[in-house]
């Protein structure tokens, strides 16, 4: 029988209380690598100790092997538990004996159809649903499924109490996620993989970067789609680097042979599409490579984390080279979880080219270039902008370098991804400004501002605000005046521009 840590018998012991109080849906949220199949077992070998019976649904087939072997280790009476994938269960649902308990693992899923077919058959059985990320991107709740919800301890305290590996974080600092569609999985995946060859969406040498920072250690790669998978293992075996491709398509006996392989070390790089997320449980390998933009936090934790289970003196390494980490965060960041429904994060699916002033940093809509003397120029620092032609066959950049990630650095690059924007307060642009000169490693955050939402966008600021910006943000008034006046100059020197430019940027 397992041990259970102290935060593992928490979860137990609240779950069980809820189910004994009357409630007939419980969520049990637990990070990804803190033992929930330990969990999972406990709380079935209870109940089947006291002769009631557990149907376990999951959705892959390595959660539906690997949860056996778990009841097993843990002593569960086995005759006591059906182990189904939930198209299974909902075939079955006549045929299956009385009920005392259902477990879905990875319950963010129990909306699907399949899962709430066999929720609305079992309206009476107490239900359990065990999940490291609560949250769907389309913005659903979970409250018709779950009527409370236990939260495990945050990954920071798993760190710090050596339950999860401490981690190195990797990434591009610039990356143009733009013409990546996100409106779903399906095509968030399929753009990302046509911009893979075709565009700076996909940043970074893959294979450089690796030999740089692990070289030689066991990897993870997430790739897109299966083509551009199989590319990035021929990267690899071309380096001399053994690497082999998965994905859901791979022959059973195949895949499970690969598996085999990559457990025993015999395999360096596995690269992968949507197959090694939830419940692969490879404890020794700490070196995961993300070539997957998403908008989904699931996907991401799943993902970045899977190199984090715990072994002594480990160190996760991760090398994001789609920039997951700065617009999603980072593992060790506070994540809010909550049964309720939230508005759905609004992506757009592309968007119209874009250029990025080698002078002042800015990036704009290519077709809002400013036009004096029959010169391109930016529109927000006004100096000539060099238009180079486009090239006949371009990969994504090589050459941009990595750069380390805490959590102060992520939120800096976040913030310096946004817009200005004269409808928000002065100290939030202000914030921006200093993110973006931060990143640049040049230029002044009053000057960037005042430049952008007074020289190029003519927005004027009473005596009265500037005052108060002075005084929140610890800066002498000296300063603030001396880069307000500047750029009011500039918007007063400007040519005039068209209207239609100027709204681009509202």
């Amino acid at each position: 029988m397992y041990q259970l840590r102290p935060y593992q018998n928490k979860l137990v012991t609240e779950s069980r209380k809820h189910l004994a109080n009357g409630k007939i849906g419980v969520l049990i949220q637990s990070p990804p690598g803190s033992g929930k199949s330990v969990v999972i077992a406990e709380i079935v070998r209870l109940a089947t100790e006291k002769g009631g019976t557990v149907l376990f649904l999951a959705h892959r087939r390595e959660l539906l092997d690997n949860i056996r072997e778990t009841l097993e280790a843990n002593d569960a009476d086995l005759s006591k538990v059906i182990v189904l994938s939930a198209v299974m269960a909902k075939n079955r649902l006549n045929t299956l004996p009385p009920l005392s308990l259902i477990i879905t693992d990875e319950g963010h899923h129990g909306k699907a159809k399949t899962y709430m077919e066999i929720y609305n058959h079992f309206k009476e059985i107490p239900r359990l649903g065990f999940t490291a990320t609560p949250y769907r991107l389309n913005g659903e709740g979970f409250t018709d499924i779950y009527e409370e919800m236990v939260e495990g301890p945050s990954i920071q305290w798993l760190i710090d109490h050596q339950n999860l590996a401490p981690y190195r974080w990797f990434s591009i600092p610039l990356i143009d996620r733009s013409k990546v569609d996100f409106k779903n999985a399906t095509r968030e995946a399929e753009s990302s993989a046509e911009l893979f060859e075709s565009d700076a969406t996909i940043q970074g040498d893959i294979v450089k970067n690796y030999k740089k920072y692990a070289d030689g250690k066991q990897a993870i790669v997430y790739a897109p789609t299966i083509a551009v998978s199989k590319l990035i293992v021929q990267w690899f075996n071309e380096a001399g680097i053994y690497a082999v491709h998965a994905d859901g398509k791979t022959p059973t006996k195949e895949r499970d042979q690969i598996m085999a392989d990559f457990k025993a070390k015999k395999i360096t790089i596995l690269s992968n599409v949507d197959l090694i997320s939830e419940g692969f449980n490879v404890p020794d390998v700490g070196v995961i490579i993300l070539c997957r933009p998403t908008q989904s936090i699931v996907l991401h934790l799943q993902q970045s984390m899977r190199g984090m289970r715990y072994r002594p003196d480990k160190t996760s390494i991760i090398l994001d080279h789609v920039g997951n980490g700065a617009n999603l965060g980072l593992p060790a960041d506070e994540f809010e979880w909550s049964l309720s429904g939230r508005k759905k994060k609004q992506v757009s699916s592309s968007g119209p080219p874009k250029i990025t002033c080698t002078t002042c940093g800015q990036q704009f809509l290519l077709k809002s270039l400013l036009k004096i003397d029959d010169k391109p120029h930016c529109p927000f620092c006004l100096q000539e902008i060099e238009m180079k032609e486009k090239e006949s066959s371009v990969t994504f950049d090589k050459a941009v370098e990595m750069i380390e990630l805490n959590a102060e650095k992520a939120k800096f690059l976040r913030l310096s991804k946004k817009k200005f924007s004269a409808k928000q307060s002065l100290e939030y642009n202000y914030s921006i400004a200093k993110a973006k000169v931060r990143m640049a490693e040049k230029g002044n955050p009053l000057y960037k501002m005042f430049g952008s939402l007074t020289a190029y966008h003519g927005k004027e600021y009473p005596l009265s605000t500037l005052e108060e910006f002075s005084l929140i943000c610890n800066i002498s008034m000296d300063k603030v005046l001396r880069a307000y006046n500047w750029a009011y100059e500039k918007y007063q020197e400007k040519p005039e521009a068209p209207t239609w430019v100027a709204n681009i940027f509202y």
